[in-house]
């Protein structure tokens, strides 16, 4: 065994997880990130390593800064072969990550296998392999219109599960142009199959909830059966407050989420109860039908991480996957950065035993795969499809939108 590579020495591979943690305005918003990337590197190394080698973690906070996400980016230029499983929202110099020298000096840049790619420049380079795709098409210049593919499957079901039409509100994260610009799309897209917007509000993470007073507000002078959280679960749990605080009849809404909304805080609020949850993967609930979730949740320590740690976990078996065919293609010796970059766009059918909807890494696709559940007493109890252990993965689970989504927001 010899040290090939930055990040690669005799009996080390060193990668760089970096999450938005530190930040004022959202304490440990994806220390998840951190987390399964860690229970990843613990599960591998307890079972021979990569390479015949141990992983090295290290961890940088990027506390929702663009100067410390550049100095994340250079942590891992200097000391690492590859960034897994990171989630930041404000991304600084993209340069340096895509540009810094290899070993031997070559502007090689560095493999990012993200938890997610928010920021629209930073999906779009080519060294950018995402677990949870990109939603919008590459290459984009950051300004003006795009295509995006929006997830609508589903609030198809939910609009079944209610048997008539829906209209009501949708919260944007609005902290940051990267969250308004992801949320977007997603909103026009449920606006092109026949969801009435009765408002549309950015929210920010330092709101307190007499902030949400007015969205009630709206909600009850437009007689609002549908409300959708594109913000995190702190969100949802102030909406579904203000909402019993007004009287409104929250028996008469739909109350819909995403994963954001997949957390023990929301699971036992007061307020939570009904509401529905969707996921791009089989639920923790169901560990018994994957083992690939039972040795994730072993590994973590935690019957219920955070969600982002599934996206990071996985990126960590994304990588893993591309050393291995290094391995088995020249050796254990042959790991380089320029090596990683390019092996990680053969991967076309990454779903990790079947517990994530197929990811082709080639075409930064975004899945179609989702599970709908619902919060009922404390638990999040699967409602579609209802076989356990399964997904639904139509394509017309996403629709295409295209538009500026950045000149979309009125907030």
């Amino acid at each position: 065994l010899e040290a090939t590579e930055t990040g690669v020495t005799a009996d080390k591979i060193t990668v760089v997880v970096m999450a938005d943690v530190g930040s004022e305005l959202a304490p440990a918003l994806f220390q998840g990130s951190i987390d399964g990337v860690k229970a990843w590197a613990k599960t591998v190394n307890a079972t021979g390593g990569l390479a015949c080698r141990q992983v090295e973690v290290i961890q940088w906070d990027s506390k929702i800064s663009a100067t410390e996400s550049t100095n994340g980016f250079l942590e891992a230029c200097s000391k690492a072969v590859a960034m897994v499983g990171s989630t930041s929202l404000f991304i600084g110099d993209l340069k340096t990550i895509s540009t810094c020298p290899d070993k031997a000096g070559k502007a090689t840049g560095v493999a990012d296998i993200p938890e997610r790619a928010v920021d629209n420049l930073h999906q779009c380079l080519a060294n950018v392999f995402t677990v949870a795709g990109v939603a919008g098409t590459c290459p984009f210049s950051g300004k003006g219109t795009r295509e995006f593919k929006a997830m609508v499957g589903p609030f198809i079901q939910e609009r079944k599960i209610a048997g008539t039409d829906l209209h009501g509100i949708y919260l944007i994260p609005s902290d940051l142009p990267s969250t308004i610009e992801s949320a977007m799309p997603t909103i026009r897209g449920l606006n092109s199959i026949g969801l009435k917007s009765d408002g549309e509000f950015g929210v920010s993470g330092r709101s307190e909830q007499a902030v949400y007073a007015e969205y009630v507000a709206k909600m009850k002078s437009a007689g609002s059966n549908y409300a959708q959280d594109g913000s995190n679960d702190k969100a949802m749990i102030k909406l579904r407050a203000e909402a019993v605080a007004q009287g409104l009849d929250s028996t008469k809404v739909l109350w819909a989420c995403s994963l954001a909304c997949y957390t023990k805080d929301f699971a036992t609020d007061a307020n939570t109860d009904g509401t529905y949850v969707w996921l791009p993967f089989v639920p923790f609930e169901e560990r018994t039908k994957n083992p690939e979730i039972d040795t994730f949740l072993k590994a973590v320590g935690n019957d219920f991480p955070q969600a982002w740690a599934v996206g990071a976990w996985n990126s960590g078996r994304a990588f893993e996957a591309a050393i291995n065919k290094i391995v088995a293609a020249d050796g254990p010796n042959g790991i380089t950065r320029a090596k990683v970059i390019s092996t990680m766009g053969t991967i076309t059918d990454f779903d990790n035993q079947k517990w994530i909807g197929t990811v082709d890494f080639s075409k930064k696709a975004v899945s179609s795969c989702f599970v709908l559940t619902q919060l009922k007493a404390g638990k999040y109890v699967r409602v579609y499809p209802t076989e356990a252990g399964t997904m639904d993965c139509a394509p017309s689970n996403l629709v295409t939108w295209t538009g500026d989504a950045a000149a979309e927001y009125k907030g």
